[in-house]
Order: C-alpha cells, then structure tokens, then sequence
C-alpha cells in the first residue's frame, strides 16, 4: 500500500518497551504504554491504544506501525520535561537516529491524550565531536558515510553550504541499478512531502497579493466544494497547519483507482464528500488531503495548473530549472529510481507510485536547486519576510508552521515512503543549509541530516 508522503515519516511516533512503575506521572504512565505498543509493532495492540487514550485517533495506527517498520523500534535516553500533563522525551531509533517526542493530556482523570507529535533531532551532545571548521566538516561527511555497513550504505546527495558559499556537494549510489546509472549531484530525486513547501509559498504569495485571507473558510473562494460544512468551517491557514481535520488520501479508495487519480481535481472527486474529522483548529493530524485543496485552490483562483503556477511563481524567480511534479511514465532525464528493500534484496518502487506529484508532494528536484530555494526564500524573492517569519513559527504547539516543519535552529521539511527520503533543513542564525537527497527509505537522508548538524563548527 502506498503510503507516500507519510505523516510517519514527519510527525515522528516514539518507543520504549516496559511497563510503566507506579512513581510515574500520569503523563509518563501514558507515555509508557503507547511506546510499549508501539514497539510491539502488533496492529491491535496500538489501536486499542489509541481507542483509549483518544477515542476518533485509531487511523494512527497505521502510521505508527510505518514508522516502526523505518526505525525498528525505539529506546528512552531522557526524560527532558515532565510536568504531570506534559512530556518530553529524548529517544534513540534502532535503526540509528535519534528524535524528541512531546506528549500532551487534556486530562488526567481519565487520561485523554491532547496531542502526541514529535521530531528528529542531532545525535546527543558529545556523541560526535564539533568539525573544527567547514574544511574539517566537508572532510567528515563523507568519511561518515565510507563507514556506514555495506546494506545501509548511502545512496543519494548531498549538499551543505554556509553563508552562500558550497562547503560539500557530493553523490553515491546507483541512480538506475539495471542502467548501472550513478547518481550525481545533478540527480533528481523524489522529494515526497517536500513539495508542500513549494505549495505553501505558492498560497503565501496569493495572500501576499491580497487575492486571499489566510483565517477565511475557503468556501469563500472554492463555492462548488462538495461537503459544504467543510468548505463553510476549514480556512486556508488550517489546511497549512494541519488542523483541519481533512485527513489523508491513502486510503483504500486510492488504492483502487491510483493510477486514476491524476488530477488534483481527481482527488477531490474521491474524497470531496467526506466530512471533517474533528472540529477545525482543535488540534493538529497531518493531512495530505489538506494540501491537495490548497493545490486545488491554487487552480481555481489563478485558472492555470498547480504544476505551471508554481513553475512560474516559485522554481523560476528561484532559478530552480530541475523541480517539477511530472507523471511516472513521462520519461525525465537523470531521475532517478526509489529502492527498497526486500527479502531478495534491493527492488525499484516503481509499483507503489502515484500517477503524478501533486501539491501534497512527489515531485522531483536535485539538491542544487534546493539550495536556490533556501536562498531565495531567506531572501525574499518569494515571500515577504514576514510571511516567512510567520511560516516558520509553531502555529500548532506541535512543531509545524505554514508549510514548514519549526526544527532546532530553524526550519525547513523532509519526505519520505517506500524508496524515497529527503530532507532540507535551513538555519538561519548560522548560516548553513542542509539537505540530503535519497533513491532509499527513510531514514536514510533524515538521518544524514541530523548527523551533520550534529557536528556543525561552532557553539551546539
């Protein structure tokens, strides 16, 4: 089943395996048995979970059991935050990695979970010395790499600039394994949820031009939606935080007409009928539908293609001349082919791909003109640079801005399902863009990226 911008992969569910003691806060005491579950990695054990702790939540399930299968389960390093009601916890991924989880009650008798997100994070400090400088740092990327084992070995890019100026821009792995095709820094790989920041600046601009209100229903500019209460209750800045409760497109109707579903309008067609799954703004759940409406949006408001506006108004003014959403049987030079891992080794995941890339995510780019997108947008080519602010601040408690990811030191998103990961990461205050493209999965380029900013020259 494909799964391709996964909610897993980004809002990161974490793990421990033991019962809880009786000393443990109510909090910690929920903690405790949600990461037992999910370690368990048995289906009906994390939704009888979810059905007690939050009655509604039990598509969860689904997502947690995607990310165990990436990390193979988590340990507790650290308690980092326990006031009774709220938790943060530093955990170590077995698969290597390592993330923060934050846990919310709304109430403690009985416990009801408010909310449960998470993120990846750079190894603990001391873990791995500082790089001296940026030549000591483009030394020990790579050697990071030539010591991975042979079955984890890093295919894809990776690029690292610092203050505009390239620190390492270097590839691995095979593009095309049949072709014998290798990958370059001129590679262009499958983004997944990447594209969602394309699509955010996209609807910023439009805000930007007054063409649009951020906190208006979209009803007031999409009048044929299908489910009306929808359209009347869900505004444009709920979609861009996913606290919309519009809900996901990889669903079992997908899954019978996915190579079908071509247009953003195809989606809707699907899905537009359906209700909201809680109350608008009352909390945040990743929502791959709720980009496609903005993608959608974006169509009815300006008359041309998703694909065409933001070549027009987001890659070009970048200077991003190899970005694009292109269908899977269109023929595109130097894309390269997702692998995942089976019981008979390395497979393309050419049979689990949507038609196209939307405005959800799927479209392709190389780790230069992801540069060029750091660059303009910290520029102001795109957005103003309030709206960037504003795009980049936690409007959820949960970690997500409009669009983008809020992670230590600044921002910025990944993708990643079966075959592909990426992950960009922009941080301002010191200068430096990271960004690791992979033909994997996930983990791989996410962990990449934790690695080097773990080892960033300077104070950490």
């Amino acid at each position: 089943m494909v799964k391709f911008f996964t909610v897993a992969f980004l809002a990161w569910s974490l793990a421990l395996g033991s019962a809880a003691p009786a000393s443990d806060s109510p909090v910690l005491q929920v903690f405790r048995q949600w990461l037992d579950a999910f370690n368990s990695g048995d289906p009906a054990r994390i939704t009888a979970f979810w059905q007690k702790y939050q009655p509604g939540a039990q598509s969860r399930t689904q997502g947690d059991l995607q990310l165990k299968q990436m990390t193979g389960g988590m340990k507790l390093l650290k308690i980092v935050e326990d006031n009774g009601t709220h938790l943060v916890a530093l955990m170590q991924e077995t698969n290597g990695g390592y993330s923060e989880s934050t846990l919310d009650l709304s109430s403690t008798d009985p416990a009801v979970i408010r909310g449960i997100r998470g993120h990846p994070v750079p190894p603990p400090g001391g873990s791995e010395p500082a790089a001296s400088n940026d030549e000591d740092l483009a030394h020990r990327i790579p050697s990071h790499v030539a010591e991975m084992p042979s079955e984890s070995a890093f295919s894809g890019a990776i690029l690292v600039a610092h203050n505009g100026s390239v620190v390492l821009d270097q590839a691995w792995g095979m593009a095309d394994n049949g072709k014998q095709v290798r990958n370059t820094t001129d590679t262009q790989f499958c983004l997944g949820s990447m594209n969602k920041m394309f699509t955010a600046v996209a609807i910023l601009q439009l805000a930007q031009q007054g063409k649009l209100a951020l906190d208006d229903p979209i009803g007031k500019y999409w009048h044929d939606y299908p489910n009306r209460d929808l359209a009347s209750r869900v505004t444009v800045r709920e979609l861009l935080d996913h606290t919309g409760g519009t809900g996901d497109i990889f669903t079992p109707e997908y899954e019978a007409h996915r190579l079908e579903t071509r247009t953003l309008a195809d989606y809707v067609t699907l899905f537009g009928d359906r209700a909201t799954r809680f109350e608008p703004g009352s909390r945040m759940e990743y929502s791959n539908y709720g980009f496609i409406l903005l993608g959608r949006l974006i169509e009815l408001m300006t008359g041309d293609s998703y694909e065409s506006y933001v070549q027009k108004h987001v890659f070009l003014p970048a200077g991003m001349l190899h970005t694009d959403s292109r269908p899977e049987v269109n023929r595109v030079d130097d894309r390269a082919t997702g692998y995942t891992h089976s019981p008979g080794g390395l497979v393309p995941n050419t049979a689990t791909l949507p038609w196209s890339g939307t405005s959800a995510g799927g479209g392709y780019s190389t780790v230069h003109d992801l540069l060029l997108f750091a660059e303009a947008l910290q520029n102001g080519k795109l957005i103003s640079p309030a709206l960037l602010k504003q795009a980049t601040t936690d409007q959820t408690h949960q970690g997500y801005g409009l669009g983008f990811y809020v992670l230590p030191e600044g921002y910025g998103h990944g993708g990643g399902s079966i075959g592909i990961n990426g992950e960009l990461h922009i941080l301002p205050e010191r200068g430096y863009v990271l960004i690791a493209l992979a033909n994997r999965d996930p983990r791989m380029a996410t962990n990449m990226v934790e690695f080097i900013q773990s080892i960033l020259p300077g104070v950490r």
